[in-house]
């Protein structure tokens, strides 16, 4: 059960660093650094590998409908979470070149 719970924090890191690399990735950043912080900061703070453990750790412990769902709640969510952080970055460009106007 504590296990469990831990492999869910895994879940909220994954969809957090979702949300910052589309943030990144919609900002006017130089390629650098977007590299920098989306390959180099998300890439370090999100856990692919752990993740993937988890799941076939859980399939291996005949608990198949709970790998399924972390598999639902990272994928799902973190598409999500980059949409909206994609989102939320174009929409402060917008208001701010809107504020510059005036």
């Amino acid at each position: 059960e504590k296990n469990n719970y831990k492999n869910w924090h895994t879940a909220g890191i994954n969809i957090v660093g979702s949300l910052l690399l589309g943030g990144i990735t919609e900002s006017s950043s130089s390629s650098k650094t977007k590299l920098l912080f989306g390959t180099g900061f998300c890439g370090s703070f999100t856990t692919f590998s752990t993740y993937s453990v988890d799941v076939v750790q859980w399939i291996r412990m005949g608990q198949i409908s709970t790998a399924l769902k972390y598999v639902a709640v990272n994928n799902v969510g973190g598409i999500l979470a980059a949409a909206t952080g994609m989102a939320i970055v174009r929409n402060m460009k917008q208001i701010i070149k809107q504020q510059k106007k005036l």
